[in-house]
């Protein structure tokens, strides 16, 4: 039987990706769990958090999905072109190894080569623009993790950040078809990611979302830092944790501490392409900033992709 495509995933993602971004922007770097503690105790209203603007989650996610949607697929030299050109714009929240990665682009370094090898190489930028990637393939698993290493050795060459990026990309292909069971979601990343840290991180954070851990805990045991394996394995508990209620899943990622932009724009990622458009807050997408774009930005992504694997009277 074939596979039918949700809409809703396409804008659930991308939107509940750019408000986690967004919310998070005024949180990140921030060290301390008292508001948390807070949130948890039922002493602060999550509705005070602020949406500010996008920072370089949202928009390489953008331009990302913009290119997939021009060259009909993922292309890496057309999508290293839309990252320069974005980061020539200002680059507002840009990363260290992705600055390092533009101004290699601007000395005409081949965007195969351009991406960090050194110790800032397996950070977590790569899996928070990868969502676009993931909902391209959710009809097609074929070539995902070629497409997801095209798109992260742009800015990072190492196979930690690789792997990262794969896992959330498939996660969000499942859910975008409605094939990811979550007891078994684990098990199946397991057989198709190759080993890495952040798989290991990421069995850990479903152990903790499972045994109930609170978040203060288990966010501190996984870690706050930006490396891949802290930030996507927090991003998986911070949903599974409570993976109905994506309000929930953003604020815990946004109070986390740490990483708090993109830990949210990742867990949004995944929570937004499970539940669809239906559950993002409202109260906080009217905030957002080009909340209209990025809805008919989905849609043409959803478009995109039906072309792609179908034809067009799929």
């Amino acid at each position: 039987m074939a596979r039918k495509l949700r809409k809703e995933s396409f804008e659930g993602s991308l939107v509940a990706l750019a408000l986690g971004d967004s919310l998070g922007a005024t949180m990140e770097g921030y060290r301390s769990h008292d508001l948390l503690i807070a949130y948890q105790e039922g002493r602060y209203d999550r509705w005070q958090m602020q949406v500010a603007l996008w920072t370089d989650d949202t928009a390489m996610s953008v331009a990302t999905a913009q290119s997939i949607i021009a060259c009909g697929g993922v292309n890496g030299e057309d999508l290293a072109r839309r990252y320069l050109a974005w980061y020539r714009t200002g680059g507002r929240g840009i990363g260290r190894a992705t600055l390092r990665s533009m101004e290699r682009l601007l000395n005409r370094v081949p965007w195969q080569e351009a991406g960090e090898t050194g110790p800032w190489s397996s950070g977590s930028g790569v899996a928070s623009r990868i969502a676009p990637i993931g909902l391209f393939h959710a009809l097609n698993l074929r070539n995902l993790y070629e497409d997801v290493r095209d798109c992260a050795v742009i800015t990072h060459r190492s196979d930690e950040a690789i792997n990262a990026a794969l896992a959330v990309a498939w996660v969000i292909a499942r859910a975008a078809v409605d094939e990811l069971k979550l007891d078994t979601m684990v098990a199946n990343l397991l057989e198709y990611v190759p080993p890495c840290r952040t798989l290991s991180s990421i069995a850990r954070a479903q152990e903790l979302a499972a045994d109930r851990v609170p978040p203060t805990k288990a966010l501190q045991e996984l870690g706050l830092s930006g490396s891949a394996w802290e930030t996507v394995a927090s991003a998986f508990y911070c949903w599974l944790r409570n993976p109905e209620d994506l309000a929930d899943v953003l604020t815990v990622a946004v109070l986390g501490a740490g990483d708090a932009d993109t830990r949210a724009a990742i867990a949004g990622a995944m929570a937004g392409a499970y539940l669809g458009a239906d559950a993002i807050p409202q109260r906080w997408a009217r905030q957002l900033d080009g909340y209209q774009a990025l809805t008919a930005l989905s849609h043409r992504l959803y478009e995109t992709t039906l072309e792609a694997w179908h034809g067009k009277h799929a």
